[in-house]
C-alpha cells in the first residue's frame, strides 16, 4: 500500500514540533511505500522560508 505524504508531516518533522515531530519522524520510517506531490515540496520549501 502507498501512503500519501502531506507538506504538514515533513513541516513537522523538519522543525521537530514537539509530539507532532515524533509521530511524524515515525510515519516516515515506516516500511511501506511514500508518494507525495511536487506541489507539496514546493510549499514545504515556502513554509521552511516563512518559519525561518
Amino acid at each position: 500500500m502507498r501512503l500519501f505524504v502531506d507538506t504538514n508531516i515533513f513541516v513537522a518533522a523538519t522543525l521537530n514540533e514537539s509530539e507532532r515531530g515524533d509521530i511524524a519522524t515515525e510515519f516516515l520510517d515506516i516500511d511501506r511505500e511514500l508518494s507525495t506531490t511536487m506541489f507539496n515540496l514546493m510549499e514545504f520549501r515556502t513554509v521552511l522560508a516563512k518559519k525561518k
